[in-house]
């Protein structure tokens, strides 16, 4: 009986956890400027968002840097 294969690359454990910490540093930076800050929910989660957005391009950028030589 075969077994069809799933067609997205497994990460890899150091992938897995360096997106956990991300994750957690991005949450944290929610908290942070909600609670400590003292800013509207919507505008923390917009700050954590944005922050979450550029990293992405910028971890696209280097990619596609580096994918190019």
């Amino acid at each position: 009986m075969a077994t069809e294969h799933d067609p997205r690359p497994a990460l890899s454990s150091t992938a897995r956890r360096t997106l956990m910490g991300i994750g957690a540093l991005l949450l944290m930076w929610f908290l942070f400027a909600w609670l400590i800050l003292d800013r509207h929910v919507l505008d923390a989660a917009g700050e954590s968002v944005g922050t979450a957005f550029a990293l992405g391009v910028v971890v696209s950028l280097i990619g596609a840097l580096r994918g190019s030589r």
